[in-house]
């Protein structure tokens, strides 16, 4: 056991003398990192609630040669956190002899304040407790380690998240700039967007040509269907094995099937027997249904009852299972984030009748009150894609439909901003794993990403 790994084990223990002690979509999480829980404040800003809950964390030392050397803090986002994050993120901290931590949540995987997820319990659920949380994390660790060795000394500490995880990264940095360095944004979708049609045209622009246009048919077909008799209705749905789907949650799965495999870079996947289909009469409709109800189903999405409200209604815990993430990520979107994937008013992929309205609908049902996002107070509070902060690097995906909730344009000498070009260009793409195969503006972004961290590592605040 080398002293490092020691001191870690350590910390952990210190760590429970002061407390008891989830898609992910960068690559598998480290299995060897340790499994650590905080005692985390429950309402940060309200000095008369004194409640706590348990957040559970993840440290990963590999790489950490001294305990004065740089942490980098991988901020889980809308799902259970199961290990710190391989991939890019390990190759950051091997060049930096950095820590990795990694801190689940809150209302994630087993960071559930409460037994139930019943809309008031999920008060507590918002942009900035989950900062907050983070701060205090970030202090909480800090002064564990000063405690363990008898110094006053404040690691370098370094944010890194993607999509959702890459806005609050990008927040957390404009909000604490004095317990950071800086800041890697992933696709970080900063700007609230709450009429998100970008997205669709984003999909209709990655496949333009014939892949659109037998995607367009599929819609028109599908819609067709479901509106022709309640036995074509019931008929098409049972195709995808979704016959617990109401006609507007129906249309969104389909919607997602035929966007995530863009937005995850595995568009000829998608693109490759549909435009086979087109070109030689076949049914559109039912090698739509081969391919989601084998790559899709197996490798992008669970079962189409996720889509269901009656499944989002269900208020149960269980903390290791990803499905429940559901609930919980649509009261973030319902509540204060949006972007709602609306159909946009002309040439759509998904269905025209994927609304605000249906959007409004759905937040009602499912969290049975008067539930909709003030998107312009996200907005006012943090910049949007105008965000005025330093040390955050902004990086996008060029097929990538989120783009257009993040930064895509340089915002200063501090706020450097890439689109990675080349074919399939996903969502958080240079989080990923590097391999040889690797496009050339990837390799080249991952570069400059790590010129940046080291430079800001090395800079005091």
């Amino acid at each position: 056991m080398n002293q490092i790994f020691a001191f870690v084990l350590v910390l952990g223990f210190l760590s429970s003398t002061f407390c008891l002690d989830y898609i992910q979509r960068f690559g598998e999480f480290n299995k060897e990192s340790v499994e650590k829980f905080m005692n985390q404040t429950l309402d940060h800003f309200d000095p008369q609630n004194n409640k706590t809950f348990i957040q559970r964390y993840y440290i990963n030392d590999t790489y950490w040669t001294s305990s004065d050397k740089p942490i980098i803090l991988y901020i889980a986002g809308e799902a259970p956190c199961e290990g710190t994050p391989t991939g890019f993120i390990e190759k950051i901290a091997q060049d930096n002899n950095a820590l990795i931590l990694a801190l689940e949540h809150r209302y994630y995987g087993k960071s559930i304040p409460f037994t139930s997820t019943e809309t008031h319990n999920l008060q507590y659920l918002t942009v900035e407790q989950a900062l907050e949380d983070l701060a205090s994390f970030i202090v909480y660790f800090q002064n564990s380690i000063n405690e363990l060795t008898g110094t006053f000394v404040q690691n370098a500490w370094f944010t890194i998240g993607g999509s959702y995880a890459g806005a609050l990264s990008a927040w957390f940095r404009l909000k604490y700039p004095h317990l950071t360095r800086g800041s890697l944004s992933s696709s970080g979708v900063v700007n609230p967007v709450l009429n998100f049609i970008q997205f669709d045209e984003q999909i209709a622009t990655a496949t333009a040509g014939d892949c659109a246009t037998a995607l367009r048919l599929n819609t028109e077909l599908i819609d067709t269907e479901l509106e022709a008799s309640p036995e074509r209705n019931a008929a098409v749905k049972e195709k995808f094995n979704a016959t617990t789907l109401n006609d507007g949650d129906f249309r969104y799965y389909i919607a997602d099937a035929g966007a995530l495999p863009v937005q995850y870079s595995n568009k000829e996947i998608l693109c490759d027997p549909m435009i086979n289909a087109l070109k030689n009469n076949l049914s559109i409709i039912d090698t739509f249904k081969d391919y989601a109800m084998s790559f899709f189903l197996n490798n992008m999405s669970s079962p189409a009852y996720l889509y269901s409200n009656w499944f989002m209604k269900i208020t149960t815990i269980d903390p290791d299972s990803r499905l429940f993430a559901q609930r919980i990520w649509w009261y973030q979107k319902c509540s204060q984030l949006a972007y709602f994937q609306n159909a946009p008013p002309t040439n759509p992929i998904r269905s025209p009748k994927i609304t605000m309205e249906w959007h409004r609908e759905k937040c009602a049902d499912v969290f049975e009150m008067n539930l909709f996002p003030d998107t312009e107070a996200i907005i006012t509070e943090f910049g949007s894609n105008k965000i005025d902060a330093t040390n955050v690097f902004f990086s996008q995906g060029g097929q990538d439909p989120w783009q257009w909730a993040g930064v895509r344009e340089t915002l200063s000498s501090l706020e450097p901003a890439h689109i990675i070009q080349g074919n399939d260009m996903g969502h958080c793409i240079d989080l990923h794993q590097p391999t040889a195969n690797d496009p050339p503006d990837l390799v080249a972004t991952r570069a400059e990403e790590s010129q940046y961290i080291a430079t800001w590592i090395s800079t005091p605040n």
